[in-house]
């Protein structure tokens, strides 16, 4: 695997494509993707496919997948100033409890004016000012974050630096698909859309481990997260504990953390790093949707794609059966 590789992948990629929300900023690194991918001689497709909004996606070909990694393009804008430390106290695993949190601190006051009339005026004050400033926090959304080199160009990055190992690896190349993805910050979108696409045209990804690659450099703790279905996160786990042992298996049933739960029935695996939360119990991904997500660890990456490396060569053998 060439570290200097991701190095310059990450190096140039925050220059010139920090952000990627609007369409032309999206086209321009797509264009980019596609010449890494067709100067290693692989044969790819483009397409725009729609699911509540335009979904930009580039794949390689590949007709007998075994493999298909996942990887999201699109950035996210700047998350409210409370997220943050949300996430931190519960972690991203604990998104349905985060928003109980949210709705109890928010509307508490007003439940208790209920309970005790005697503080009802004090206590409505406060709702109202919570609710504002609530309001108000979510204008950052639609600021446009300035740094996304964990989320998710490290997943991209990913891909590319296998796709890179595996060119000259025939018996690899022809059961292996890449799939670069967009608006999953916006709901799954483009790995929706997608799905779609390949049941409509009879694409059989149903037979291939999914594995979705989505901020893989900052945390401590390797996550492996899967939907109910452990196939996929079984087979690939021995690997990546051989080279991280801190890697945790966790099953978040019907809690999307990133587009591999569009295949969740499938077994389909996310694989994201991150902290252990305040809370004891729960993760969370350090410094993303904020502008302090300006930093990478090529050294962090290189074990991962390493132990996928090893997966690959056991899940697909030198004779491709």
């Amino acid at each position: 695997m060439n570290q200097n590789l991701i190095q310059q992948y990450d190096k140039a990629f925050a220059k010139q494509f920090p952000i990627r929300l609007k369409k032309a900023q999206k086209e321009a690194f797509l264009d980019e993707l596609e010449q890494e991918l067709q100067t290693r001689n692989y044969r790819t497709k483009r397409f725009t496919l729609k699911t509540l909004l335009k979904n930009r996606i580039l794949i390689t070909e590949c007709e007998k997948p075994k493999v298909i990694f996942l990887a999201h393009i699109d950035t996210p804008t700047i998350a409210p100033f409370w997220m943050s430390p949300l996430f931190k106290l519960l972690g991203h695993t604990r998104q349905y409890e985060g928003l109980i949190l949210l709705l109890i601190i928010i509307y508490g006051p007003s439940i208790l004016a209920n309970i005790f009339p005697e503080w009802a005026p004090a206590l409505k004050t406060i709702t109202n000012i919570l609710l504002l400033i609530f309001g108000l926090s979510l204008i950052s959304l639609l600021i446009p974050n300035p740094h996304n080199r964990e989320d998710n160009s490290s997943g991209v990055i990913s891909l590319l630096t296998l796709a890179d190992w595996i060119k000259d690896k025939p018996h690899l190349r022809q059961h292996i698909q890449f799939a670069f993805l967009d608006n999953e910050e916006l709901g799954l979108l483009g790995s929706s859309s997608l799905r779609k696409h390949w049941q409509q045209q009879g694409h059989p990804y149903h037979n291939a481990a999914i594995i979705c690659l989505d901020c893989v450099t900052r945390g401590k703790i390797p996550l492996i997260v899967y939907h109910k279905n452990d196939t996929i996160a079984r087979k690939v786990a021995p690997h990546v504990q051989a080279h991280l042992p801190q890697t945790q298996i966790i099953n978040l049933k019907h809690l999307p953390l990133s587009d591999n739960y569009v295949f969740k029935e499938l077994g389909a695996i996310d694989i994201s790093f991150a902290d252990t939360s305040t809370i004891p119990g729960g993760y969370y991904i350090p410094r993303i949707h904020t502008p302090k997500d300006n930093d990478f660890s090529a050294e962090n990456l290189m074990p991962l794609l390493t132990s996928l490396a090893e997966f690959l060569e056991q899940a697909i053998p030198t004779n491709g059966e």
